[in-house]
């Protein structure tokens, strides 16, 4: 399945939340000026693929509604991530915050049984 700037290779929707495997490839523009002769998928790009986990798997499950990103929490960037590398992803529901219509998501990115990035992302519907 290509989705726009990176290739996800596999997605599975278990109860528990989701897990994917990614790739990010060269020439995506991501790289592009990140940086030259060096090329690392900012930060950003990290968090983009794991909010775009979180709505299929919120569409998947039913729910119609646009969403968007609320905060982001507790990201924590260990390891950098190269141009075609396997990312594993895994995202997983937390507690929803009590009287809100937000909804709490812990998420993780491995790159050779190496954390390169893990937190917790609020989404709320539009």
């Amino acid at each position: 399945m290509q989705e726009n700037w990176y290739f996800l290779e596999k997605l599975e929707t278990p109860d528990d939340g989701i897990s994917a495997r990614v790739v990010v490839r060269s020439d995506s523009p991501w790289f592009a000026g990140h940086f030259p002769g060096n090329p690392v998928l900012p930060a950003v790009a990290q968090l983009a693929i794991v909010f775009d986990l979180i709505e299929l798997d919120v569409i998947e499950r039913g729910s119609g509604r646009k969403l968007v990103p609320e905060t982001i929490q507790r990201a924590k960037y260990r390891r950098v991530i190269r141009p075609d590398e396997t990312i594993h992803v895994t995202v997983s529901p937390l507690d929803d915050p009590p009287g809100s219509q937000a909804m709490r998501y812990g998420f993780q990115m491995r790159v050779d049984n190496e954390t390169a990035c893990k937190g917790t992302m609020q989404i709320k519907p539009q």
